[in-house]
Order: C-alpha cells, then structure tokens, then sequence
C-alpha cells in the first residue's frame, strides 16, 4: 500500500534556522544508477537514485516518470543516506502507474545538521512487462540544507531497456525451381533472424529430406534479418519429391527452439529427362468391404517425366479388371483416379490391389508403370474387423463411431456397411441382419 505524499517544505518548517550550514564548493548530482540498464522480459529489477558531494542535506524530494507500457513498479524503499547513524526519518512516496509517474521524498526529524558526502537516498524495484526502451527521468528535484535552503544540484536520468532473450530463427525456406529435371541445379533460399538483443554467431543448415546439402555460419545482431543462399546438385538424385528444410542451430541462452527449424511450403518433384509416367500408390476406400455393396479404389498416377503426357489407368484386384481410365497430366504432375465397382461378382476373400499405366511413346523408365499395393477382404456384410464372422466384436467396432462422418475423428470407413458416408442406424440394421453368419 503506497503511503500518502506529504509536502516537503511542510515539514521543513520544523526546522531550526540558525543552524552552522558548511559552504558548498562542488555541486551535488542526484541520478540514477546504473545511467542505463539492460533487463530482459518478466524480470525484477533495482534502480538507485544516488547523490553525490552535497553538503547539509535535510530533505530531498524528486519525481521520477517513465513509460508505464513497459514497466511496472514493485517497491519503492528509501536508501540508508539520510537514516545513517540512528538518524530519525520521514519518508513517503506517490505513485500512478497508470501516467508512469511517482513522487518521492524524505526529511530527518528533529533539531539536527544536515548529512553531507554521497550515497544513497531510495532504491526503485521495477518489473519489465513487454519489450522496448524507456528513459528514468528525473525532474522537479529539491534539495534542502538544514536551514530550508535549497541546494544547488544537477540531475542524471536512467535509461532501461527491455530485451528478448537469446533467440535465433529460421522464418522462410524459399525454393526455385519446383520442378527439376534430373541435373538441374535447385536454388533454397533461407531467411533467417535474430530475434534477440544480442549480436549471435549461428549455423544454418540446408538439408533434402534427410540428406545435408549445405552447412553455412553467419553472424547476426541483435534484430536483423539475413539470407543465406544453397545450391542442390540434382545429378545423383533419382526421379521423385523431395522435403526441403533448414535448420539455425540454438546460440548459447536460447529457449525457444520452436522457431530453429523451418520445411518449404511446397516440394521439389525431380523429373526424368524424357517420357515417364508411373503408378504412385494405390488406397482402398474401404478394406473390408460386404459381398453386394460397392468397392472403391483410388489409384494415383504422376507424370514424372518433362513432356505432357495422355495414357490409360487400369485397376485390378488379383487379375480382374475393375475399370480403367485415360488421363492427361502434364509434367510433374498428379492425379487420383478412382474406380468403383459392385461387389457382388467377387467371391468372399482376400484380394491383392494392383495398378497399371499405359507406356507412353519414348518411355525407357517402366519399373514404376505397374504397382501391386494393398489388399481388400470381400465378406459377409457386417464383418467390419474382416474376420469372416459377424459378431459381438463387429458390433463393438460399429458402436465406438456410431454418428460418425467421414470428417469425424476416428473415422472408420469399414463401419459405414452401406456406404452412405454415415454410421447410423441404417448400418446397424445390415449389422444385425447378419449377426452370428459365417
């Protein structure tokens, strides 16, 4: 609780005025120290306020402002200067946080002299609240002698600053050109920052997915921005994406390592020097699907080589043919091709998921035109977990997502029997229709 702020020259008037008063030579100086300080954020810290060579000081008074946006204060205590020796005082002080302002002063009580020579008259705590700079000035000082005289005097403000601490980043991964064929030089460009106060020494690191391709040191002050450019050497790589990243290793303080790693918004495709098309991958709808209902089956192609290419798409599960498609991609490009087609002619059983692309005139590359991957279990509908029974298990399976959609968490395909992109009731009746059938 801040004490009231009572007017100095009041209670100067109990002074004695005949008092001997020593004759001032130097004049005195009140400031803060230290002049400047450096703090970091959500830290307490002291200022004093000091004098120095006066002479027959009885009272002091001063206020004192600085940007309340930055700064809050903690404590204001009156220093051991005038209170020296057993001495009686009176000290009081006036804040408004809110105007980033205080009014402090004391007096010794009582009959006495005046204190000369230098110390300290009160000591400031602050609490840096958000980062910044901010000047401690001191204005309206009063100095009185033991014979309510004023004392000539000069004034020294502080200043403090609000620094971040120790931290380095990685804020953008810029890389030219997307699309590379196989030889190609591909330019990363990655900007990083010094997000601290003081002046860092750091290593960035480019890197193609797990493969280092550079490794450079940059010095950076305190603030400031940099690039550094790489260069990766496409020659060895194969056909493919490729993740680009980089990394700034911590500097000596740092705690936020959040920020020191930073990938490419979009991935380098690597293209073969001529005609390439392939199958990529190749996913079920559902896994498990009952004998009757319809089957899906996504499968995606890319064109990997340099030319614009038109060829065919066909699925198959074991070797029937569930459908095939013609697309047309240009180069380094994807698509996802779905086929859907009724269960009902395919016996229960476990299926193999393959795909095929048609060659394209002057393709050499045909390992990737064909791709086995995945597999569907054709079963009594119902049979969610595959097993080739409906029962009690199949039943759990279905109540843990039942009202669920596609978007839900913990989407199961298997558990929509009718494929209406909804678990309900609907399923649950196919479900007990079926229950304890082999």
């Amino acid at each position: 609780m801040f004490l009231v702020h009572a007017p100095l020259f009041f209670l100067l008037t109990m002074l004695p005025m005949l008092l001997p008063v020593p004759v001032q030579a130097v004049i005195p100086a009140v400031g803060v120290i230290p002049s400047s300080l450096n703090v970091e954020l959500e830290q307490n810290f002291n200022v004093d306020i000091a004098i120095s060579d006066v002479l027959d000081l009885y009272g002091w008074e001063f206020t004192l402002s600085w940007n309340p946006y930055l700064l809050d204060v903690v404590n204001v205590a009156e220093g051991p200067f005038l209170k020296g020796d057993g001495r009686s005082t009176f000290f009081a002080y006036n804040i408004s946080l809110a105007d980033g302002r205080m009014v402090v002063d004391c007096t010794l009580l009582g009959w006495i002299s005046g204190v000369s020579g230098s110390g300290i008259l009160s000591t400031l705590t602050f609490h840096s609240k958000n980062y910044g700079e901010c000047p401690l000035n001191m204005y309206n000082l009063l100095l009185i002698d033991s014979n309510e005289q004023p004392i000539l005097c000069q004034t020294l403000n502080g200043y403090v600053r609000v620094i971040s601490p120790h931290d380095v980043a990685v804020t953008l991964v810029d890389v030219s050109p997307l699309l590379a064929p196989i030889g190609d030089p591909v330019n990363i460009d990655v900007s990083i920052q010094n997000q601290g106060s003081y002046a860092e020494v750091a290593q960035v690191t480019a890197y193609v997915n797990s493969t280092i391709v550079g490794i450079q040191q940059t010095s950076l002050n305190g603030g400031s921005l940099a690039n550094v450019s790489f260069t990766w050497n496409t020659t060895a790589c194969a056909k493919g994406d490729y993740l680009i990243l980089a990394t700034i290793s911590p500097v000596p303080g740092e705690v936020d390592l959040t920020d020191n790693t930073k990938t490419a918004d979009s991935m380098v495709t690597v293209l073969t020097l001529g005609h390439d098309v392939g199958v990529v991958v190749i996913e079920p709808v559902k896994t498990v699907v009952g004998q009757g209902y319809d089957l899906g089956v996504t499968v995606k192609v890319g064109n990997c080589g340099v030319f614009s290419e038109t060829f065919s798409v066909t699925a198959y599960m074991n070797t029937t043919v569930l459908g095939f498609q013609t697309v047309t991609l240009s180069s380094g490009t994807k698509a996802d091709i779905l086929f859907v087609r009724s269960s009902l002619s395919f016996s229960k059983g476990n299926y193999t998921l393959n795909a095929s692309v048609s060659l394209v005139s002057g393709e050499t590359e045909i390992d990737d035109n064909t791709l086995a991957d995945g597999w569907v279990i054709i079963t009594t509908p119902g049979d969610i977990q595959g097993d080739f029974v409906v029962d009690i298990y199949d039943a759990i399976s279905l109540a843990k997502v039942f009202g669920s959609v596609p978007t839900s968490l913990g989407w199961d395909s298997n558990a929509d029997i009718n494929n209406d992109s909804n678990v309900d009731i609907y399923d649950a009746i196919i479900l007990a229709n079926h229950f304890s059938q082999h």
